[in-house]
């Protein structure tokens, strides 16, 4: 799990993503503005601030509050958000005309100063930014010009505008050093926030100052912080509720053809779930053992018992409809039980051994994976014991690396560098499985230089082949996303970067 995904939900999704409805929604027209809408989360944020939080539903919240200075439409395409309109003047520069009407919600007026101290903040080492991976190739902001804000960047950077449009979020400099930006978050988001009551809920208002005309709805969103279980299905049901980002996975089928309810997925997989391996400590630190698991283990297994049948089986970090998968030799998209026990055998493991895998009672998913991965490795002579904890102690496990072997995500990887720059580059920010190979890094670092797709799908393939070998970690499942709300909410949708854009949805009744 990335260290910016722990909470569960949501990841990324091929740029050919189209949405897919269940009972239809109401066109934009039928939304009638006000409204007090209760959603349910899988979990409770850590902190609210853009450029620290480590967990996802802290992003659900906290992409209401904040704009960015582009965004992606369900189809792909980057759309304006504080910038009307940009410009690759050459390969190392771009070029942002802003919006002039946009004020933050302490009533500083937004200008390209705060996008070049955003950027500035997130480099920072001392904001110890998860994201700084994903801008280590700015140079600088010039904000000379208060409508405009220009780029200069070290080198060609072929995932720039997708890294601005899925973690971008532009803060203000007053609102972030005179106040708290974890507990009280200032934007210039269509929402403003109100109070966050631990444990239990976080509310947001309308902001009555938001730049686009007409936006958003509804007057407050509470959001309650609800596992992924029945209760948040009663909870519907009853009215206590009106809209849930998951729905337990056995449920899919019977709620998506209930006429009570509008059901929304993704026809396209999002979230690629891996096997996170500690390759710094035994047994894990030995690439044979790594792979020996990888060979074991059934994705379809997977898929079947922990998805109950929904999703894609997980080979690469981008999914089958991302025009960044390759479907050659892919590493143990077969199970091998002979090659896994000789690999084991080789290793030095001739008569098996014993492992932990922490496990994650609040994700059931996750779980159910380490229960089939615990059968299967079984016969291969590992015997995988599961511990069970808090996501707050795994949590502390898994980026400390006081862990063997667990399961985990990386949400939103739009671009395989998403994944590689952050994940498996040596250093990277959430590089939780210690993995190190100065020639991926070489590869990773050439790879986002180039503008080049094609030769950039070349780079990809290589460090793909390489991590073969090396086996840090085993992608295992792509999860759908799925949303759940009654018949009276309309203008909910899925985009690649998984923003919820709740300023779009509003009550029709």
């Amino acid at each position: 799990m990335s260290s910016s995904s722990f909470h569960r939900a949501l990841a990324a999704l091929s740029l050919g993503l189209i949405l897919s409805l269940s009972g239809g929604l109401a066109i934009a027209a039928d939304i009638k503005d006000g409204g007090d809408l209760r959603a349910a989360l899988t979990g409770e944020p850590d902190v609210l601030d853009p450029a620290t939080s480590s967990v996802y539903t802290g992003a659900q919240v906290y992409e209401g509050i904040f704009s960015k200075l582009i965004d992606m439409d369900a189809s792909g395409k980057f759309v304006p958000d504080l910038a009307t309109a940009w410009t690759q003047v050459d390969p190392t520069t771009w070029k942002f005309q802003l919006v002039t009407n946009a004020t933050f919600h302490n009533g500083e007026k937004f200008t390209s100063a705060d996008v070049k101290y955003t950027f500035q903040r997130i480099l920072d080492p001392k904001t110890a930014s998860a994201y700084a991976g994903l801008y280590a190739q700015i140079d600088s902001v010039d904000a000379t010009d208060p409508a405009v804000a220009v780029f200069h960047l070290k080198s060609a950077f072929g995932p720039f505008l997708t890294n601005l449009a899925t973690n971008g979020e532009i803060v203000n400099q007053k609102a972030v050093e005179s106040g708290d930006p974890a507990r009280n978050p200032v934007g210039t988001g269509p929402f403003q926030f109100v109070e966050w009551v631990q444990g239990d809920h976080i509310t947001l208002k309308k902001n009555p100052t938001y730049f686009k005309a007409g936006l958003p709805h509804l007057d407050t969103i509470t959001y309650k912080f609800l596992p992924v279980d029945q209760s948040r299905i009663d909870a519907l049901s009853a009215g206590e509720l009106d809209w849930v980002d998951a729905i337990p996975l056995q449920q899919v089928p019977a709620l998506k053809a209930d006429a009570r309810f509008t059901y929304v997925t993704s026809p396209v997989a999002g979230i690629p779930d891996f096997l996170a391996f500690n390759t710094k400590k035994p047994p894990f630190d030995n690439p044979k053992v790594r792979q020996a698991v990888a060979l074991a283990i059934s994705r379809s297994d997977i898929r079947d018992v922990a998805y109950v049948g929904t999703g894609e089986l997980g080979l690469e970090e981008v999914p089958t409809g991302s025009t960044w998968y390759d479907p050659s030799g892919v590493f143990a998209a077969d199970t091998d039980v002979a090659k896994a026990k000789q690999l084991l055998a080789d290793a030095g493991y001739t008569n098996g051994l014993s492992v932990e895998y922490l496990g994650l009672p609040q994700y059931p998913e996750l779980l159910k994976t380490g229960q089939v991965v615990r059968d299967e490795l079984k016969a291969i002579g590992i015997d995988m014991a599961i511990k069970p904890v808090d996501v707050s102690i795994w949590y502390d496990a898994y980026v400390g690396g006081n862990y063997q072997i667990t399961s985990a995500y990386q949400e939103r990887t739009i671009d395989p560098d998403n994944f590689s720059a952050l994940v498996i580059k040596s250093g990277g920010p959430i590089n939780t499985v210690g993995y190190s190979n100065p020639t991926v890094d070489a590869l990773i670092d050439k790879a986002a230089a180039s503008s080049d797709d094609a030769a950039r799908m070349d780079l990809y393939k290589q460090i793909r082949t390489t991590m073969t070998t090396d086996a840090p970690l085993v992608f295992v499942h792509y999860e759908t996303l799925n949303y759940l709300m009654n018949k009276n909410i309309a203008g909910s949708g899925i985009t690649p970067t998984l923003s919820l854009h709740m300023e779009n949805v509003g009550f029709t009744q």
